[in-house]
């Protein structure tokens, strides 16, 4: 709708001697829309017809949080509008006021609303190519569900999966069937963002698969991101037997030696010297089935969770220590804050636990080495 207003002063007739003044004619739409964050709402133009100068100025019961050129006509908030945190007056993210131009003697003056519209945020997404075995395979599954969830609506990823050491990334390097083909045709397309594979060690070829496969997709990927996730150790059952037996005290310090001195130090260090282009990092995903175990052992998990069961309600649904659906979410919230947020602080994801798997997820975080992790 637009609004045309002026003001006639005086009286009686005008003559090219005694020229009778007039208000200036302000014309302009009254409902006004900006998105959250922008500060620009509107340029008013007001015309006189005795050619004076028009000075705009701003009144009204939001008018404090506005100012306007005075010779511009141009209005716009004093700080950026936050949908969340409306500031009028009604608390309705609906503006009121009062947009006046003057001559000098006369004023024409027009009250409008400005609405401010909320923005979905974090659109942006990535493309993610992921390899990897069983024991990587549920995260990657679920990260898709994660990342939309928290409004990276542009996100989409294509899984690679091989069962055991099939899945890791030598093996896939140097299979001759259709899971090599695909990881490649889906590297050749481009436009991939990270790359993310599965952990492995190989004593005499620490880097192989990885340095082979990073190669490959730089052809049309310059600027790719790659991750490695430290996958748990297996035969949960048998964690204390064989961290002993590998000359440690307990599970813990097993696993800790795995991320540190072979993956990080060895692998990660290494992959990072051949590209120093790339942002190369880690993430420990066992760390989920480590601290949960942990919980479970000291009955503070808050769901009726078995050792071993069915995925939804065991920590691990066979021997050989394949996740249940409370450590694969857990992992994929470490995913999640990893590859995405700083923080999951205010991630509303549900996670159907009455366990806060947010807190444990973002604890993991918090004590790994922000130089391997999230940079």
């Amino acid at each position: 709708m637009l609004l045309v207003v002026s003001a006639c002063g005086g009286s009686g007739g005008a003559s090219p001697k005694n020229p009778q003044n007039t208000a200036p004619d302000l014309v302009a739409p009254i409902e006004y829309a900006v998105d959250e964050n922008v500060l620009a709402v509107a340029t008013f133009e007001a015309t006189d017809a005795q050619g004076d100068a028009i000075v705009y100025s701003v009144s009204g019961s939001d008018a404090a949080l506005f100012d306007i050129g005075s010779a511009s006509g141009a209005l716009a908030f004093t700080s950026a509008p936050d949908y969340d945190n409306p500031r009028d007056i009604d608390r309705d993210n609906i503006y009121s006021v009062t947009v006046s131009a003057s001559d000098g003697q006369i004023t024409s003056s027009v009250t409008i609303t400005v609405t401010v519209n909320e923005v979905v945020e974090n659109l942006g997404g990535l493309k993610m190519l992921l390899i990897g075995n069983s024991f990587f395979r549920p995260y990657a599954q679920k990260i898709r569900a994660l990342a939309v969830d928290a409004n990276f609506l542009s996100h989409s990823d294509v899984g690679v999966f091989r069962g055991g050491d099939n899945g890791r990334p030598l093996n896939l390097w140097e299979d001759t069937g259709t899971s090599n083909a695909r990881i490649k045709e889906v590297l050749d397309q481009g436009g991939v963002d990270v790359f993310g594979m599965t952990g492995a060690f190989t004593p005499d070829n620490p880097t192989g698969g990885y340095a082979q496969w990073i190669s490959y997709a730089l052809q049309e990927n310059p600027d790719i991101s790659v991750f490695i996730s430290i996958p748990q150790i297996d035969f949960p059952t048998d964690w204390q037997e064989t961290a002993q037996d590998s000359g440690f005290e307990d599970i813990d310090g097993l696993y800790d030696a795995f991320v540190t001195d072979y993956i990080n130090n060895t692998v990660i260090d290494a992959l990072r010297a051949d590209f120093p282009d790339n942002r190369i990092f880690s993430i420990p995903t066992g760390l989920a089935s480590l601290k949960l175990r942990q919980m479970y052992d000291d009955n503070l998990l808050l769901d009726d969770i078995s050792f071993i069961g069915p995925a939804e309600t065991a920590l691990f649904t066979d021997q050989k220590g394949h996740q249940g659906e409370i450590i694969i979410t857990t992992g994929t919230l470490i995913w999640l804050t990893s590859l995405y947020l700083d923080s999951l602080e205010g991630n509303d994801f549900d996670t159907g636990f009455n366990t806060d798997l947010h807190q444990v997820a973002q604890d993991i975080m918090n004590s790994y080495d922000p130089y391997y992790g999230q940079p």
